[in-house]
């Protein structure tokens, strides 16, 4: 068995050493003269996230400012700083509370492979510290509770170097709201 392990890390090590520049002095060459090369397609984009946003739906009426006071008021009750409302902010939960409720999915991932800060620079929000919670079902004040008992949602809604906030909320074909809520540092 360890002639076999021996033998092996033997091959391995030669195979790697080939691929070095230079290959070592009895290393073969390889020319592609003469050879059909085709060009490699380069306008298409490698990452498969894009920095833009889901197309944008109604919040059918809710108010998703509910969502901004609840979060403000359970951060005045623990001694922490007010959030400011930020319209870029907004869009950015408002857009991807339509995309969960689309594809039917509470998560922060984009249905286009975004992240939330794939999603904050598509409109130009610095990118340092922003998060994005999500929710499905409740009002405001019973989501912001649910994330309360949760020892991670709790530390990203108490965040000390948090300045700014957005909120979006629709309503999905079940008649449950889906919650979307970016929490950003303005650095």
């Amino acid at each position: 068995m360890t002639l076999i392990r021996l033998t092996a890390l033997t091959a391995c090590a030669a195979l790697l050493a080939a691929c070095q520049p230079g290959g070592g002095a009895d290393a073969p060459s390889l020319s592609l003269e003469g050879a059909d090369l085709v060009p490699l397609e380069t306008s298409v984009p490698v990452d498969p996230a894009q920095e833009t946003l889901a197309p944008s739906c109604s919040n059918d009426g809710i108010d998703s400012a509910a969502m901004v006071e609840a979060v403000n008021a359970v951060r005045a009750a623990e001694g922490k700083v007010i959030l400011s409302p930020e319209s870029r902010l907004d869009k950015v939960a408002q857009s991807h509370a339509c995309d969960v409720t689309r594809i039917g999915k509470p998560t922060v991932a984009g249905s286009n492979g975004s992240s939330i800060v794939d999603r904050a620079r598509s409109v130009n929000y610095p990118t340092c510290g922003v998060i994005q919670l999500v929710a499905v079902g409740g009002s405001a004040n019973e989501v912001i509770s649910r994330w309360m008992g949760s020892p991670a949602h709790r530390e990203q809604l108490l965040g000390d170097l948090s300045d700014d906030v957005g909120a979006g909320v629709t309503l999905g074909p079940d008649g449950r709201r889906w919650w979307s809520l970016v929490i950003g540092d303005s650095c």
